[in-house]
């Protein structure tokens, strides 16, 4: 059965953006909904589990900072995590934030498109839900989809 639903903001992506996106519209009082096409929360972190994966920078400069409670609970193991750490600091910040609540897991949107005399992003979900919103924010992250560009030589 299609679902017809109105949010003032659709998300897509439940990566560190997505769902710092998501945090900072529902402070704020906007109903957003978040889709996922993975099972779980942690974007790049979700999808690329190989041997080996962990984060190439700081942890300082990788975690939420606008949360001191967040902050002060979470301690890193080490300077440089392993995927698995990430991913498990995800979960952590989606738990402590009740984040799961407003994001669809497992759920592909098949086309985003503007109506002009509606003001309104009218999206399809791959079970054909259509969702409409005022904001459509993409926080879909450059790394977890390899993308060849097509380059004239």
């Amino acid at each position: 059965m299609t679902k017809n639903q109105e949010f003032d903001a659709i998300i897509v992506g439940a990566g560190f953006s997505g769902m710092y996106m998501l945090h900072l519209l529902r402070e704020q009082g906007f109903s957003v909904r978040l889709y996922e096409a993975g099972s779980n929360v942690g974007g790049t972190w979700y999808w690329n589990r190989y041997p080996g994966a962990r984060c190439d920078i700081p942890t300082e400069f990788y975690c939420y900072t606008f949360s001191e409670e967040i902050h002060r609970e979470w301690t890193w193991s080490s300077v440089y995590p392993e995927q698995s750490e990430i991913l498990d600091y995800c979960n952590f910040v989606a738990n402590k934030l009740d984040l799961r609540r407003d994001i669809e897991f497992n759920t592909r949107l098949t086309s985003a498109e503007y109506d002009e005399g509606n003001k309104r992003w009218k999206v399809i979900t791959g079970n054909g839900d259509v969702v409409q919103a005022k904001y459509f924010i993409p926080a879909l992250g450059n790394v977890s989809v390899p993308h060849a560009p097509k380059i004239k030589v």
